[in-house]
């Protein structure tokens, strides 16, 4: 029994997601295009929100990309993006 519950707490930490945040500092909204590892997503963010997202099971970092040409960041876990002025950046 002892046994079961070391393993078990060991286990846990590799439970947890990694985790980033996206701010939009603009009063505009913004079409996005997220990739993290194999996987692409079409998504938006709307004016003065922040967004705490995960990046998923076997990724190690996501890139965003703004749609209207205001480049693109990538972010790993604990990290951030910052949209400002029709930009994006770290």
């Amino acid at each position: 029994m002892r046994k079961l519950l070391v393993i078990a707490i060991l286990a846990i930490p590799s439970l947890a997601l990694a985790e980033w945040k996206i701010t939009n500092k603009d009063n505009s909204s913004y079409e996005l295009k997220k990739s993290c590892g194999s996987s692409t997503e079409d998504w938006s963010i709307a004016g003065g929100v922040t967004k705490n997202l995960s990046i998923p099971a076997g990724a190690t970092s996501c890139t965003i990309t703004m749609k209207n040409g205001g480049g693109s960041c990538t972010v790993k876990d604990g990290e951030s993006c910052t949209i400002q002025s029709g930009k994006i950046s770290k």
